[in-house]
């Protein structure tokens, strides 16, 4: 009876000991979460900027001029270096000069992530705010896409393949696309401020047609073609108002309707299949079909 007593003390201890320990190790691995949840917060906390609130004095001319010398031309900069990096890869049959070009990648990031977060943008303009916080999450993700990727035996053309497809660097293009979006819709609320005729927010229809497009002044249709290249992923070298100088083009010339694109999705379908859009076609066009539009004295609307 006493052994007996002495079993079922045993167990019972046994059994407080155990369950002693389960919650004990729940509660290590909540608190490590949590912790973890925190840090990954704190790392990313310097680039989300104070929430700023749209007044009469939002997106002036200034602000839109400030924000394309501080972020948007280094960030182009980058653009142009990482496409140009990437065709190198693709070509390379050299360990070494494969490693050399991820490093390059990785370091271009890195320098103009410096550069753009020890710029301020006002707070009076919170989409600005809003697109720079993008660009600097672009930069870092590109630059953590190339850092994991494992190189090993394979040659250039495999590492530019896992670059494309690698969910950091497609996260990376989106950041950047949406940046480009929230500046081209702060260029249209610039403009809706100075012509009442311009709305200072439009949704595109997939179903737009040729003739509702026509009517549209310049910062709406390019507000819009920033919108497509968020929802196709369009990570490409040219900018917006050179996809909707090339629609515009592809219409004036009746070339749209020869292949009856009856809607101005079927004509960037066609535009994106064909890559037919070049840099500098606004530019290109501009005196053709732009002189008289409203434009903000953004370097890229005038510079050749």
């Amino acid at each position: 009876m006493i052994m007996q007593k002495k079993s079922y003390r045993f167990e019972l201890l046994f059994m407080l000991g155990f369950l002693f320990t389960l919650v004990a190790a729940f509660g290590t691995f909540f608190l490590g979460f949590k912790m973890g949840i925190t840090q990954a917060e704190a790392k990313y906390a310097h680039l989300t900027n104070l929430p700023g609130f749209e007044t009469t004095a939002s997106y002036e001319q200034q602000d839109l001029v400030a924000y394309y010398y501080v972020v948007f031309q280094p960030y182009e900069q980058f653009k142009h270096e990482y496409f140009g990096l990437v065709d190198q890869l693709r070509s390379s049959d050299s360990r070494v000069k494969s490693i050399g070009i991820m490093k390059d990648i990785r370091n271009a990031s890195r320098k103009q992530y410096e550069q753009i977060q020890a710029q301020t943008i006002t707070v009076s303009s919170p989409l600005l705010q809003d697109a720079q916080s993008d660009v600097l999450k672009s930069l870092k993700l590109f630059d953590e896409s190339t850092s994991r990727i494992e190189i090993g035996s394979k040659n250039g053309a495999q590492l530019a393949k896992l670059l494309a497809e690698d969910e950091f660097t497609n996260n990376a293009e989106q950041y950047g696309l949406k940046a480009q979006q929230k500046y081209y819709t702060s260029m249209m609320k610039w403009a809706a401020k100075s012509n009442k005729s311009i709305p200072s927010d439009v949704v595109f229809k997939e179903n737009t047609s040729i003739k509702e497009w026509a009517a549209y002044p310049l910062a709406v249709k390019n507000k819009i073609v920033s919108d497509l290249m968020v929802s196709s992923n369009l990570y490409v070298s040219y900018l917006p108002q050179d996809m909707t100088a090339k629609i515009d083009q592809m219409i004036d010339s009746g070339k749209a309707g020869s292949m009856k694109l009856n809607s101005v999705n079927s004509i960037v379908n066609v535009l994106m299949d064909t890559e037919a859009v070049q840099g500098k076609e606004f530019l290109k066009w501009k005196s053709a079909y732009y002189a008289t539009e409203f434009l903000p004295e953004v370097p890229f609307f005038s510079e050749q």
